[in-house]
């Protein structure tokens, strides 16, 4: 069985050599994972186990655990246990359990949240706890997107239906129009001029060099 165990140098020389420090490599792979005060780009095994590590995507074939840790975007086919973390997105397969931690989108047959705070929750069955805050159920989720669905369209029609139209333009007299129609003129003779100049100055430099080359001249 493979494994991949990554943990962080105790003391100064970590934070000097963190670069080189194994855990800050891009990818990490292995059947079993635990990380441990690391900082790696995307994690992919069937087991992942995370310690005050950082992580751009976690995905396993079976439970993740992350305790005070952070990723952008957790996927598992098992179950999903977060103590003290954040992840934006969390997916699972089976059970999620939150202590102390933030996700803004989870979704999970079974969730049990302990303490903390979920944006969307999307589950079949929802244990909350009393310090547990969710701010939209799957419920909460389609009823707020039915009604944006009708609100939406039907204020847009009373909008064209009933707003005053828009004041027309008063008609600007002779001496301004006459103006703009000179300066357009202007604008399009003198640019014309410019180019058939820069054109000349080309053709006769050109006309030029070549003569020059021509014996007797």
């Amino acid at each position: 069985m493979a494994q991949a165990t990554v943990e962080a140098w105790p003391g100064r020389v970590a934070r000097l050599l963190r670069r080189e420090h194994p855990a800050s490599r891009d990818h990490v792979g292995a059947e079993v994972v635990e990380l441990s005060d690391a900082s790696v780009g995307t994690v992919e095994a069937s087991k992942v186990t995370l310690s005050r590590t950082l992580v751009r995507s976690v995905s396993a074939g079976d439970d993740v655990m992350m305790t005070l840790s952070g990723a952008l975007s957790v996927q598992a086919t098992g179950d999903v246990t977060m103590t003290g973390g954040v992840a934006p997105l969390v997916f699972a397969g089976r059970d999620l359990r939150m202590r102390s931690a933030t996700a803004v989108i989870a979704a999970a047959p079974e969730v049990r949240v302990e303490s903390g705070t979920v944006g969307v929750l999307l589950a079949r069955s929802a244990e909350l706890g009393d310090r547990a805050r969710v701010i939209l159920t799957a419920r909460d989720a389609l009823l707020l997107g039915g009604a944006l669905g009708i609100l939406v369209p039907l204020i847009a029609y009373l909008l064209r239906r009933f707003a005053p139209p828009p004041a027309e333009a008063e008609p600007q007299p002779w001496y301004r129009r006459l103006g703009f129609w000179f300066l357009r003129r202007l604008l399009v003779l003198g640019s014309t001029g410019l180019l058939g100049w820069l054109v000349y100055r080309s053709v006769r430099g050109q006309i030029a060099r070549r003569f020059s080359r021509l014996p007797g001249l």
